[in-house]
């Protein structure tokens, strides 16, 4: 018996929600075919194309559902996005605007618009749109990292003015001359004590699939604040390992980024750098650390039990509690975990002040 077209489109969408992206896609034709105007098939279409990485075609799947629905906000939304990727930025801009103007409230596009206009060096505008998501949606987790990340990058450029401005080079006592990390990657250890990680338990978290970034499965993650949180215990650790960190690169740090991670089984990260455009517009790609604290390393007994596996040149360690590694943002990593048991861990993203 021959499908109806709502029929396809439920079956489509189950397919599109189990990542069945070649069954979604071939039923979304399937629909177009039978019925060629039908908006949501071509922006469904198009969310496909743009997980399988195939821009200019997703981006002509969104044109239609525009061309079909042009108050159709989520397809204005989507169509910036791939511009965005495709670094047609002015473009993807004007989609972003356009789907607000439909849906004034739309606060998933109103952060694509921070993201984007910061890209384009409008910083007090992207600000201004992070807050525009934030009212929309107090909870936002999204805006709220990109608001306060740009907010520490403007305190940052005004610390490096300073410094630059001083003609001198900030140090720390008892440091050599030679500023940055005399190994790649810098390995410490500091002891792990179960206070810290029954009090990450108790701060608020998110699941790492609603992040929308490198982190996967089952598991939570902080925001990007661990370190304005007034617990005594991560003031501590904050102290404890801004020592470390200005004792490995040899000058005083400027953390950008402290959160926690949990991950469980199925869980990890995807390779990725901590290199942003911020970074490379300013000179700042060789002055960018990160460091990774291990609370709990979890079930080592398990096919993938979290090895750290750092890239150019490829490394692997897997760590045990305790363990600091710290290395320059530069470098790709990745971690896949199957363990039973929970494994936590701090990490810390900075800069060297010199």
């Amino acid at each position: 018996m021959e499908m109806t077209v709502d029929q396809m489109m439920q079956q489509a969408k189950l397919a599109l929600n189990e990542s069945k992206l070649e069954e979604a896609k071939f039923l979304f034709q399937n629909i177009l075919q039978a019925q060629p105007t039908h908006y949501k098939a071509h922006n469904n279409l198009g969310s496909i194309l743009l997980k399988l990485g195939r821009l200019d075609e997703a981006e002509t799947s969104y044109k239609k559902a525009i061309e079909y629905k042009p108050e159709f906000e989520v397809a204005h939304n989507n169509l910036g996005i791939v511009l965005e990727k495709l670094d047609r930025l002015d473009e993807a801009e004007t989609s972003y605007k356009k789907a607000i103007e439909y849906k004034p409230d739309y606060f998933e596009a109103h952060n694509n618009l921070g993201i984007t206009q910061e890209k384009l060096g409008r910083l007090d505008e992207a600000e201004a749109s992070y807050k525009k998501a934030i009212e929309y949606k107090s909870d936002y987790f999204e805006a709220h990292k990109n608001l306060n990340i740009l907010l520490r990058q403007n305190k940052l450029l005004l610390k490096i003015e300073q410094v630059r401005n001083s003609k001198k080079k900030i140090k720390v006592s008892n440091l050599g001359a030679d500023i940055g990390l005399a190994i790649n990657p810098f390995i410490s250890k500091r002891k792990a004590d179960s206070e810290l990680i029954a009090e990450l338990y108790k701060i608020n978290s998110v699941e790492l699939d609603k992040t929308k970034d490198v982190r996967y499965g089952n598991g939570r993650c902080s925001d990007y604040d661990l370190f304005e949180n007034n617990s005594s215990i991560i003031q501590t650790i904050k102290k404890d390992l801004t020592y470390i960190m200005s004792q490995a690169v040899k000058s005083d740090v400027y953390i950008i980024e402290s959160f926690f991670n949990i991950l469980r089984s199925g869980s990890g990260l995807t390779s990725h750098k901590h290199i942003k455009d911020f970074d490379k517009a300013n000179g700042l790609i060789n002055q960018k650390y990160s460091l990774t604290y291990y609370l709990s390393v979890g079930d080592q007994n398990c096919s993938e039990p979290g090895i750290l596996k750092i890239y150019d040149p490829e490394e692997e360690i897997l760590p045990s509690e305790g363990t600091i590694v710290i290395f320059p943002a530069d470098r790709s990593h990745s971690v896949a975990y199957r363990g039973k048991i929970d494994r936590v861990m701090i990490g810390v993203n900075f800069y060297s002040l010199i």
